[in-house]
């Protein structure tokens, strides 16, 4: 069975193939076109059509999420399929026209590709309950799922009010001046840190009309009552208050509401998977973690990135009935041809060298930052060693030169480290590990400082046993500096998406404080750099 997977329609666009239930390519619209949440989704399908791995003539099915972008995918029934989606059906089994051809055709609701992708990252364990929690679905901000007899029913549709989904994130971001846009939530949420829960901004919280999430107008008087108050004054402080609070109620509605609907297995619940933007909740994560003792399965795309290859999952899973292979998260686009790599290198005037992992980690020890390109890209907003931006969370100001210099963020906002497994069980035993960087850890003082956060923690991502590169690099930086861990962020220049290819890095940093380029088995020094 091949099937083509695609997020037609929205920010965050792309297109996943499968073959036999194993995801064979997947890539992101904005990986090609450098854009942050680009919709262009016929640049994506256009780009996997043409790949050598996808047999475009053998495609049996296609499934897409809602929306649907009807110019790219022609639906002929495609209003009835609406209609049924907006009246709460899981999906629509159609037919649709693509490359000349009429293949049958799944029409996935949007909260339902989330909620399988989040399965899938529990097994499809029976049993597992699964929240959906994201700014604004199909027809829900909110849902619970459940794996019930090889289906994925859906239990609950906005059990949370508009302070415990992505609406609130949104809402309180608008009203500090951050805006309206898929990036305002992880702009705002870092402010939390700095910040302290306020009974008084709780008070005023728990007052909005509940119906604001859902009624334009109400909404809009909301924010310009708040924005009256003192308590909502854009100063620094109080900004962090408001969010500091924000974030108490988010966590304790959505750990209430998991722990109201979670199946119980003996004296505790059973699996627990996480969909949607708001599972990116680093803060909620690590809490709901701790208070249910058990480890919850979070897609490392949960956002909308993931319709790519949750559609898919859903329509072969609990459509067909077929098995799908645990996906990788090194998924987006393919390994960058050699002669492509140098061709750009040379572009940039750089001379291209051998990799060498002992002659890194020393730059690295010495204060030197690395753009590392390895490979396939990272599935979803993650640099996890694939486009990485590497540094030493050891040499003084290397946050302001990494975060605010290099990549021009906000002052406040953290930055996340990886280590090995084994240094991370040794710091903390007994903990659950974080292979994709979606959870937080309090940092002992003096371990990695420049990557520790205001409120001592830290996001770490722990190493897989097939991220050899990254790992012996680790191995030789910590020999060199006697630090076990480094700074790892995304490798994307101000206001771009993350790098695919050689030439988007040195387009990005050819000109900047970057020490060390390197391309799988090429590096190459910046200009004048030293060696």
């Amino acid at each position: 069975m091949k099937v083509l997977s695609l997020h037609s329609a929205g920010h965050d666009t792309g297109v996943g193939y499968f073959e036999d239930g194993r995801l064979v390519y997947a890539v992101e619209t904005e990986r090609l076109t450098r854009v942050k949440h680009d919709h262009r989704s016929d640049l994506a399908l256009h780009h996997v059509l043409a790949r050598p791995e996808v047999d475009t003539a053998g495609i049996d099915l296609v499934a897409v999420s809602t929306p649907v972008r009807g110019s790219l995918l022609r639906i002929p029934d495609l209003d009835r399929a609406m209609e049924r989606i907006t009246a709460g059906a899981p999906h629509h089994e159609t037919v649709c026209e693509l490359l000349g051809r009429r293949l049958p055709c799944v029409v996935v609701t949007h909260e339902v590709s989330h909620g399988a992708l989040a399965a899938h990252y529990a097994g499809h364990a029976e049993g597992t309950t699964v929240l959906v929690n994201e700014g604004r679905g199909q027809i829900t901000r909110s849902s619970l799922f459940q794996v019930r007899d090889g289906r994925l029913e859906w239990t609950a549709k906005d059990p949370l009010p508009w302070y415990g989904n992505g609406f609130g994130w949104t809402a309180i971001g608008h009203l500090l001046g951050y805006g309206l846009g898929p990036s305002v939530a992880g702009k705002v949420m870092a402010l939390g840190g700095y910040g302290s829960p306020d009974p008084a901004i709780r008070d005023t919280l728990l007052a909005v009309d509940p119906r604001v999430m859902h009624d334009l107008e109400l909404a809009g008087r909301v924010h310009t009552e708040l924005s009256a108050r003192p308590e909502f004054a854009r100063d620094f402080e109080r900004m962090a208050h408001v969010v500091a609070t924000l974030q108490e109620l988010f966590t304790e509605t959505v750990y209430a509401t998991l722990e109201r609907h979670a199946v119980r297995i003996g004296s505790g619940v059973g699996p627990i998977a996480l969909g949607g933007g708001c599972a990116l909740n680093i803060v909620a994560n690590s809490e709901l973690r701790r208070r249910f003792g058990r480890d919850l399965a979070i897609p490392p795309a949960c956002g909308d990135a993931g319709h790519l290859v949750g559609a898919g999952i859903y329509a072969l899973k609990y459509v067909l009935g077929q098995e799908v292979a645990p996906l990788s998260v090194y998924a987006n686009g393919a390994g960058e041809p050699a002669d492509a790599v140098l061709e750009a290198v040379a572009d940039a005037g750089l001379t291209p060298v051998p990799y060498d992992p002992d002659a890194v980690a020393r730059l690295l020890a010495d204060g030197g930052v690395v753009a590392l390109q390895e490979g396939a890209a990272e599935l979803g907003p993650r640099a996890l060693g694939h486009r990485s931006l590497l540094g030493s969370p050891a040499v003084p100001g290397m946050r302001k030169r990494m975060s605010e210099e290099l990549k021009q963020r906000e002052w406040y906002r953290p930055l996340g480290a990886v280590m090995r497994p084994e240094r991370f069980a040794e710091l903390y035993p007994g903990e659950h590990p974080s292979p994709y960087m979606l959870f937080e850890y309090t940092l002992p003082e003096g371990t990695a400082p420049e990557a520790r956060h205001v409120n001592g923690t830290c996001r770490i991502q722990t190493l897989e046993p097939d991220q050899r590169r990254l790992s012996a690099l680790l191995e030789a930086f910590e020999a060199a500096s006697g630090v076990p861990a480094l700074i790892n962020t995304s490798l994307n220049g101000p206001g771009r998406a993350i790098a695919h290819t050689a030439r988007d890095v040195l387009d990005d940093f050819a000109r900047t404080g970057v020490d060390l380029y390197v391309f799988d088995d090429v590096m190459a020094y910046r200009a004048g750099g030293a060696r």
